[in-house]
């Protein structure tokens, strides 16, 4: 998986900017620690003979060569300590200043019209080898043409995600949907979860020191999927039926831990701007003996991959063809089993065109966003998970049975559903409706009917009701 860049401005706890340092509160560390580094080298410097540049720049008949060569600058921890204590931490409050580990990297952005063209070039241990062009185009800009080059500083850093969390449902509940369901495996017990927790029957409670990246959230939630489905597909080994599910159990499905994430801090300033209180004759030199001029070579061609697999067992669900579009191709996932297939490109596209067909001679066509790896749910090959409950009735009903029938509200086809209760000890059933949009996008209608725990034989019918959400509880209005 590629590394996953945040924005610290937006992501971490009182960060802030002030003159070439910053700061923010780690949540991990008690509430008076706050970690700071410095995010721009000192470009203009003050000397006993005057201020001068720590860009310089060697021209020529030829290429070019630009040093930067600046002096490390201890950060401005008063001023540092001074806006925390305004605008954090009021007095008496202790301030704690603890110094992070920064990684910085220094270049030349070369601007152009259109901003695609535009490039970034590295400086090298303090130099950087420039063309007759781009020599010329820095020359300008200490010379005062702004909008032309650019100073780029990318700080990088880490810090901590610390996280903890659960996984809470009924578990008597799923495993007896488990069951109903065939799904013994863990591969296909992970895959009965996810859809839980997709349509709210499972929760996840969640707790992070420091907000979560998507990669870490993802970590966390794989993890507790992996442990409750080794933990479920354990229990299930050695039952047979129905009857057999335990009335009562439990699963400490839980997870803890620290995950590291990297920050990627970046900031530019105009040269013309940063350099024009000072003489152009004191940063640029002139050299009659031409200097080599180094290759720019055109973008790199990168060619990105991305699998794809179905992330469920097919059986049952009436597909009969997954196609995938992308750029200026069209790549068949294999039927039946719609084996996983690996998509090439070396556009830079962010999005592939799901075409999916079935039995019916309908189909459905939605967007993905291009990954590495996409594991399909059948939610997005649209489908939705219709969950009929009807645990409040056991204490009332000998028998429950019923009925459901689709109502689309779009081109998807009417689809009907049956269900029935008795010495299951859990009353519930999951109904997949191809909805054909990412969501129901129509209604349910159904109804149910039961045989009541009374002295005399008595039936309840529910009569036509209609539900628009998932899951549909079954009540009793006596």
């Amino acid at each position: 998986m590629n590394t996953e860049y945040l924005n610290p401005e937006q992501t971490l706890q009182n960060f802030f900017l002030l003159g070439r340092d910053f700061a923010f509160h780690d949540q991990t560390l008690p509430p008076e620690a706050y970690t700071y580094g410095s995010f721009a080298p000192q470009v203009v410097l003050d000397t006993p003979g005057g201020q001068i540049s720590a860009l310089h720049l060697l021209t020529s008949p030829g290429g070019g060569m630009a040093t930067f060569v600046a002096p490390a600058q201890p950060a401005d921890t008063p001023a540092l300590k001074a806006y925390i204590r305004e605008h954090f931490i009021p007095s008496p409050g202790e301030i704690s200043l603890i110094q992070g580990d920064v990684r910085q990297s220094l270049f030349l952005r070369f601007v152009h019209q259109p901003e695609a063209d535009s490039y970034d070039v590295e400086f090298e241990q303090s130099r950087m080898a420039l063309t007759h062009s781009e020599s010329g185009v820095l020359d300008d800009a200490i010379r005062g043409d702004k909008n032309k080059v650019y100073l780029r500083i990318r700080s990088q850093f880490s810090v901590s995600s610390r996280a903890a969390a659960r996984m809470e449902t009924d578990w008597v509940a799923f495993l007896t949907l488990a069951f109903s369901e065939d799904a013994r495996q863990p591969e296909t017990i992970a895959l009965l979860l996810n859809q839980q927790i997709d349509a709210g029957v499972i929760t996840l409670d969640e707790q992070f020191d420091n907000a979560p990246s998507e990669q870490t959230r993802e970590r966390v939630r794989n993890s507790l999927v992996e442990t409750a489905s080794l933990l479920v597909s354990n229990t299930l080994r050695n039952i047979h039926s129905v009857d057999e599910i335990p009335t009562k159990i439990s699963y400490d499905v839980s997870y803890s831990n620290s995950v590291p994430q990297q920050y990627l801090l970046t900031q530019q300033q105009d040269i013309a701007v940063l350099l024009g209180t000072l003489p152009a004759e004191s940063i640029i030199t002139f050299t009659p003996t031409p200097l080599p001029e180094p290759t720019r070579p055109d973008k790199p061609v990168i060619t990105r991959e991305c699998r794809v697999s179905l992330g469920f067992n097919p059986a049952g669900f009436n597909i009969m063809s997954v196609d995938l579009v992308y750029a200026d191709e069209q790549t068949p996932m294999p039927w039946p089993n719609f084996t996983p297939v690996t998509l090439k490109t070396e556009s830079d596209i962010s999005t592939i065109t799901l075409r999916v067909k079935f039995a019916d001679y309908s189909d459905y066509e939605t967007q993905l966003r291009w990954q590495d790896d996409i594991a399909l749910t059948p939610q997005e090959l649209g489908f939705y998970s219709v969950l009929f409950d009807a645990e409040d009735l056991k204490s009332s009903f000998k028998s429950v049975k019923g009925s459901a029938t689709y109502l689309p509200a779009g081109p998807a086809k009417k689809q009907s559903f049956s269900f029935s209760f008795s010495t299951e000890p859990t009353w519930q059933a999951s109904w997949w409706v191809n909805a054909h949009f990412a969501g129901l996008n129509g209604q349910i209608e159904y109804s149910w009917s039961g045989n009541l725990k009374s002295l005399f034989p008595k039936t309840y019918d529910s009569g036509r009701l209609k539900a628009s959400v998932s899951p549909v509880k079954l009540q009793y209005t006596k």
